[in-house]
């Protein structure tokens, strides 16, 4: 008999699929469900001890013989209280311990409620990882226990510390014939350690991959060859925005055509494999790729030991250098791919790409901008629509990128991209809205070096809320919602150490940016005024422009459909 809760099945199925052989129970309700399935099922050692506090002494006992983790489960309240002298014990002695202790609706804690006390973390500092599995109620439910439960047993493999999982129980007396379901497992390889990549190549043959480079921040050109080399070796798509910082003539930066696709024609250009590097990914790709997680395996690199599992697919995590992975499977695979179907259905896509007859916006003016940038400058992006339609135009070749997109927030993004600049040499970009720019003004005093340019452009409103909404669904948007206004920053820049220019149309536009991206004695701050409606309108004809239809979706669909029908 198995257990019907999906938090315990989880922590259940890991536990087996990460070795862990030994458990020690102690007797009590609330951890009824797991008692009775592991006890029920030969993969485990389980020994019986009434007292939890020699139960967790006991088990330490087994981990010192064995050389294995081992863990030990009790039910909830005062019970899991006696676990605390082992546990210190086996945390200043580095032996791997787990304690798995029962809990009750965390939505009932100080409500009086029977045998419920705070649980999770109750063992801090001695425990070297403290997670809380959830009942899982969603989707969303599942994943995050399954991400949890995976990161405390890589962390008690690794760090040789004990681990603390604290799982919700809200019914015990819910179970079934069969066998538990497999969840995923997260496998973890330190790349230091990789002696031999003829496994992960292996898994990569005859494969749609798609390599996600997210933000990087350090020229890196072993990185690139290898990424340049992988791409002719592997059936593999390296998408590389600007934040990348990489330039290649293979590279593809899909964020030109993913921000316009639906889902229906996403599903043509899905992966197998999704191989993501860097930190964060601005495009909206990793959502859509998200909406598809059980069609895709998901390898993550990073450098450090984090478990970053947002795609919900995540089954192998690399640590270590991004070139040194990629130079590993490079070398293993010394043969050139033949089939670079899935590169060509992703260059041809990006080749259809169109722009609207832009009218004067401030779609349009980043895109004049972009043109005029000179190479090896440095461009700081405020979040949402700076950092989105610049990742739709081109820019000159070594052109490095940035934008705040850790906490994706508005504030600050004057203040980063000065410091910036006061440390690069060379001619510095910045491109921000009004709303950004006022709320990051305290910083301004700090516009005081020559390699400065600020292209301010004001729509006096937050133009997403007219992105997502407008005045025709909200028509008090701009009252509150938006922040309308009515300031100029050129009424004050007498406040600025740096020489002001305007422009309110195209003409103007253009004799700005001739001085504007020249070499000059002083910052320079260009404000453009557009109009919020009107930048809305052209983002969204953009995005019109290159959605395919309904109907050919539907047409290319049925037509798959009759051909599978008559190859079977």
């Amino acid at each position: 008999m198995y257990t019907s809760l999906k938090n315990v099945q989880v922590l259940v199925s890991l536990l087996k699929q990460y070795g862990i052989h030994h458990l020690v129970l102690s007797p009590g309700t609330r951890d009824v469900p797991l008692v009775h399935t592991v006890e029920t099922d030969p993969f485990f050692q389980c020994y019986s001890m009434v007292d939890e506090r020699s139960a967790a002494y006991f088990a330490l006992g087994i981990a010192e013989s064995t050389g294995e983790p081992v863990g030990f489960t009790c039910t909830s309240s005062t019970a899991a209280c006696n676990y605390l002298p082992a546990v210190m014990e086996a945390s200043e002695r580095k032996i791997p311990l787990i304690a798995l202790t029962a809990d009750r609706d965390y939505r009932h804690l100080y409500q009086m409620e029977d045998q419920m006390i705070l649980q999770t973390g109750m063992y801090a500092p001695y425990t070297f990882w403290n997670v809380q599995l959830p009942t899982v109620r969603d989707r969303e439910d599942e994943w995050y226990c399954i991400r949890k439960v995976n990161e405390a047993l890589i962390e008690l493999w690794e760090g040789s510390c004990p681990v603390q999982i604290n799982y919700e129980v809200i019914r015990t007396d819910l179970f079934y014939d069969g066998e538990v379901p497999t969840y995923r497992k997260i496998n973890y390889h330190p790349i230091d350690q990789i002696t031999d990549y003829t496994v992960f190549a292996s898994k990569l043959k005859n494969k749609k991959i798609l390599v996600l480079c997210g933000q990087l921040y350090e020229k890196n050109d072993r990185l690139k060859k290898a990424l340049e080399l992988f791409s002719e070796q592997y059936n593999a798509v390296i998408a590389a925005d600007l934040f990348s910082n990489m330039d290649s003539d293979r590279f593809l930066q899909t964020v030109k055509v993913t921000e316009a696709m639906d889902g229906d024609e996403f599903e043509n250009y899905l992966p197998d494999i999704v191989i993501t590097l860097g930190g964060h990914n601005w495009s909206f790709i990793k959502y859509a790729l998200r909406r598809n997680s059980s069609k895709i395996s998901h390898w993550h690199v990073s450098p450090v030991k984090a478990v970053a599992d947002g795609l919900m697919a995540l089954r192998e995590l690399f640590i270590g250098g991004a070139d040194d992975f990629f130079s590993g499977l490079v070398q293993t695979n010394q043969e050139k791919c033949s089939d670079h179907s899935y590169y060509k259905l992703w260059k041809e896509r990006i080749d259809r790409l169109q722009y609207p007859e832009m009218s004067f916006s401030n779609f349009s003016v980043i895109k004049d901008l972009a043109k005029r940038i000179p190479p090896d400058s440095l461009v700081h992006l405020s979040i949402l629509n700076s950092t989105r339609m610049l990742n739709f135009v081109e820019l000159p070749v070594n052109v490095k990128a940035f934008s705040n997109l850790g906490a994706d927030g508005i504030d600050g993004t004057l203040s980063t991209f000065l410091a910036q600049a006061s440390q690069y040499e060379k001619m510095c970009f910045l491109i921000i809205g009004d709303l950004s720019f006022l709320y990051d003004l305290n910083a301004s005093d700090m516009i005081n070096q020559k390699n400065m340019r600020i292209l301010l452009i004001n729509n006096f409103a937050g133009s997403e809320f007219h992105n997502n909404f407008g005045v025709q669904k909200i028509s008090t948007l701009n009252q509150h919602i938006a922040a309308g206004h009515q300031t100029r920053i050129a009424d004050f820049s007498m406040l600025f150490h740096a020489d002001f220019l305007t422009a309110s149309n195209q003409k103007e536009l253009d004799k700005a940016l001739d001085t504007f991206v020249k070499e000059s004695d002083k910052p320079i701050i260009l404000e453009v005024y557009t109009n919020a409606e009107k930048d809305a309108a052209v983002l969204k004809q953009f995005y019109s422009l290159n959605r395919i239809s309904d109907k050919h979706i539907y047409w290319k669909k049925a037509m798959k459909k009759i051909k599978a029908k008559f190859t079977r």
